[in-house]
């Protein structure tokens, strides 16, 4: 998962100078050290996902399926995410970091996708290896994402810096609501 505060930094940070004259007066200096920090930053985070991802498909070459298919996709799409973060933070021209945010829910939906893909069809193989409220949990999941790329694509939300931080606000206050909910059914069993 990327480091969600370093971007709502950036995107304060982004909308600040858009909307404050005074912002024009940064120095040149201070942008090329923080540019020198991000990129740094970025490439770092980047090994980690890739080692992360080398260290699953290690760990399942020595005992096969240690690491689930959805585990290998996420630590896969994690990867992808960096390596988007990384040419951002090296690239010199203009920063659009709303089509890296729009990669990371086509990805986000393409998990869900293929989880609820895979629950069908261990259901068909297995009858109830999946429970009903799980596989209508993962097609609730498969809708949401969707709707969550639809509305990430709306023009207000690309055009306006403001709009754009409070969908970023929105999208992790439902990133971690998705987390704790999950955390809580793994800690119960359920």
């Amino acid at each position: 998962m990327p480091n969600l505060r370093t971007l709502t930094a950036r995107s304060v940070l982004m909308l600040a100078l858009t909307l404050s004259p005074a912002g024009l007066a940064v120095s040149q200096d201070s942008s090329d050290k923080k540019s020198d920090v991000d990129v740094r930053y970025f490439q770092k985070k980047l090994e980690l996902a890739q080692h992360d991802l080398e260290a699953a498909l290690d760990a399942n070459r020595d005992i096969p399926n240690l690491n689930s298919k959805l585990t290998l996709l996420r630590l896969q799409n994690q990867v992808e995410y960096s390596k988007k973060l990384l040419d951002h933070a090296t690239n010199h021209g203009e920063h659009d970091l709303h089509s890296t945010h729009l990669q990371n829910l086509k990805n986000d939906l393409a998990l869900a996708e293929q989880q609820y893909r895979w629950s069908k069809e261990a259901n068909q193989k297995y009858a109830g290896v999946v429970s009903t409220t799980d596989v209508k949990r993962l097609k609730l999941a498969v809708e949401l994402a969707r709707l969550a790329l639809e509305r990430a694509e709306q023009p207000e939300i690309t055009e306006d810096p403001t709009s754009h931080l409070q969908w970023q606000v929105d999208r992790l206050r439902s990133e971690l609501l998705k987390l704790t909910v999950e955390f809580e059914r793994v800690r119960s069993g359920h």
